[in-house]
């Protein structure tokens, strides 16, 4: 049995190890539901419900149909069969011992470090340590949140030094787990994901993630942003990454552009906006959306695009600057008008950097880049998720928009957030992506 396979089996009985998920398939092979009446059979939330269904549906346990506004999951009773003569018979059970620790170095580096599970020492050598990471990142699931404290509850089961071995995991080269405003996450793998690199609208080298569902494309794509003032990490992927292609829905996140002939510099914003906020960053994703067109991963009409913060305003520029383009937008804690921005927050230091001056010393770039100066000709529907009272992207700045959105009797649904994205109330994430994905399929 190959380490892909054993994997995917490990990643199977994981799934199944959870009694609200037991359940669920026991209720489903009585009979579709809804996502609503399997909560109020489990007396769950319907967040929480979802969660699991995604995870039941990753291995191929349940299928969905939808009915208007309303999922309906059933229980694949072929897909059952079909994994019950795969997996659950004797030579599949005996072909566990192949591969189980790996090729022979790295069983003779898991029993040079390790007595049972406990991690005698961390390797000195980075190339031995690499082995026990990707032992240590197994420990998490895939498309499952872990604040820090359940991170080093795990991690220290194995080894003490809990927080060398979460930063570690973070900065692995291979790209392990990530980190954000206190949450963690395991970076999806396999062959439906890939890392890619772009060329930018103005030549430079943009990373990227791109995950594709099964099936044969194009699909409806959603292409999120992430540069801007806020970013700490550069090859960034979203924790709701995998949950989009389960949704049949292909996925690729943008990442800030690196300088010249470098893999670990994040190129100065405030080099390459001189003056422009937002001006090169639409021109990139315009460039992008026509490459997915001719991959064949996408279907030009049904390209979304999704920012929070700076690359929120970048969403909403790219709406209205290039309306014909795209299908609708996700966007949150959004900046819409520099001026506005500019009279309200503190860091008036930081937006003068960005313009190299005030509003009245450069006022046409600030209302050339502002997304409330293309409202009207804005075409295709738009989600805000908005925080309230944070400083820059403030709720003033999404309540202006609105108004001229429908002043302008324009599509606009705007929720209003308890916290901010990022937050480590791991419930109200979840809640945030049903918002998103109910959007997104009434497009």
């Amino acid at each position: 049995m190959s380490q892909e396979e054993f994997q995917a089996l490990l990643q199977f009985f994981k799934v199944l190890a959870d009694e609200n998920r037991l359940k669920m398939l026991g209720i489903l092979a009585n009979g579709e539901q809804s996502v609503e009446a399997l909560a109020a059979l489990l007396q769950l939330r319907p967040p929480t419900v979802s969660h699991h269904l995604a995870r039941l549906k990753e291995i191929g346990l349940v299928g969905m149909r939808s009915d208007g506004n309303t999922h309906y999951y059933r229980l694949d009773v072929d897909a059952l069969r079909k994994t019950n003569k795969q997996i659950l018979t004797p030579e599949r059970m005996a072909a566990l011992v192949d591969d189980l620790e790996g090729d022979a170095w790295e069983r003779k580096v898991m029993r040079d470090f390790f007595e049972g599970t406990h991690l005698k020492e961390i390797p000195a050598s980075r190339k031995k340590r690499t082995v026990i990471l990707k032992w240590l990142a197994n420990l998490f699931e895939y498309g499952s949140l872990y604040k820090e404290a359940q991170v080093n509850e795990i991690l220290q089961r194995h080894h003490e030094d809990s927080a060398f071995l979460r930063r570690e995991l973070i900065s692995a080269k291979e790209g392990l787990m990530q980190r954000e405003e206190g949450l963690y996450w395991r970076i999806p793998t396999g062959e439906r994901w890939q890392s890619v690199t772009l060329r930018s609208a103005d030549r430079l080298p943009l990373q990227g993630w791109l995950g594709v569902p099964e099936g044969e494309g194009p699909f409806p794509t959603l292409i999120e942003i992430h540069q801007g003032p806020e970013i700490t990490q550069m090859e960034w992927l979203s924790p709701l990454s995998k949950s989009w292609l389960e949704q049949g829905y292909a996925y690729l996140v943008v990442n800030a552009p690196l300088t010249a002939g470098s893999s670990s510099q994040v190129f100065s914003l405030q080099v390459r906006v001189a003056g422009n906020p937002g001006r090169w960053e639409v021109e990139d994703l315009v460039g992008i959306r026509k490459w997915l067109i001719e991959q064949g991963i996408a279907q030009p009409q049904r390209i979304l695009l999704t920012g929070w913060s700076y690359s929120g305003l970048v969403t909403l520029l790219a709406l209205g600057k290039y309306p014909d383009l795209w299908a609708g937008a996700i966007a949150g804690s959004v900046l819409t008008d520099w001026q506005a921005a500019y009279k309200e927050t503190q860091d008036k230091g930081f937006i003068q950097s960005l313009f190299d001056g005030t509003p009245e010393e450069k006022l046409d770039q600030y209302i050339a880049c502002s997304p409330i100066t293309y409202v009207e000709h804005v075409a295709a529907p738009i989600l805000l998720l908005q925080a309230r009272k944070k400083s820059l992207y403030s709720e003033h700045q999404a309540e202006i928009y609105q108004k001229k959105m429908q002043s302008l009797h324009k599509s606009i649904e705007v929720c209003w957030l308890d916290a901010h994205p990022g937050t480590q109330d791991i419930e109200l994430m979840v809640e945030q992506w049903e918002h998103m994905l109910s959007f997104a399929h009434h497009i």
